[in-house]
């Protein structure tokens, strides 16, 4: 195996998503295990959006035909999302809660910065740094107006 920067930064991302997913408070886990899914679901179809028009490119990836980022796509943002999801603060007042969801797309957005100038993990075309921060902000905000909807949760109540 070819042990590139690139190739460390994959493996990490799996490795601290997993160890971030198995750490998760048993109280939690059903509705880590709903986010989880349902941003998988919502970042492989727009991931393959994005990568079919070429809006973006990912150099290097763990598949050969597979032109996504399973890493990001599949691992890194959904467990992320858990995140969001199982620590959202509901009853909080509307400042917090505002920080709190800018905070996510935020953090993300940088990282894929960095990861762009300086690695091949990531490549803009005609993307660029703002279409990442609204594509985050706005799967964020559907994971949890679908995780609140899954588990019926009324708008300020939290278990």
């Amino acid at each position: 195996m070819n042990w590139t920067v690139e190739r460390i930064i994959i493996i990490a991302v799996w490795t601290f998503s997993l160890i971030g997913l198995l750490i998760i408070p048993k109280r939690h886990r059903r509705k880590a295990q709903v986010a989880f899914l349902f941003q998988q679901f919502l970042t492989w179809i727009l991931g393959l959006i994005v990568v079919q028009n070429g809006w973006l490119e990912y150099p290097v990836r763990e598949l050969k035909h597979n032109y996504t980022s399973l890493t990001f796509e599949i691992m890194g943002y959904p467990a992320i999302a858990v995140y969001l999801n199982i620590y959202y603060p509901a009853a909080k007042s509307l400042w917090v809660r505002f920080l709190y969801i800018m905070a996510y797309p935020a953090g993300i957005t940088f990282t894929e910065i960095l990861l762009e100038s300086y690695t091949d993990v990531i490549r803009y075309h005609s993307w660029n740094w703002y279409w990442t921060f609204l594509s985050i902000w706005v799967t964020l905000q559907l994971s949890l107006v679908f995780n609140r909807w899954f588990f019926r949760e009324k708008k300020g109540v939290q278990e």
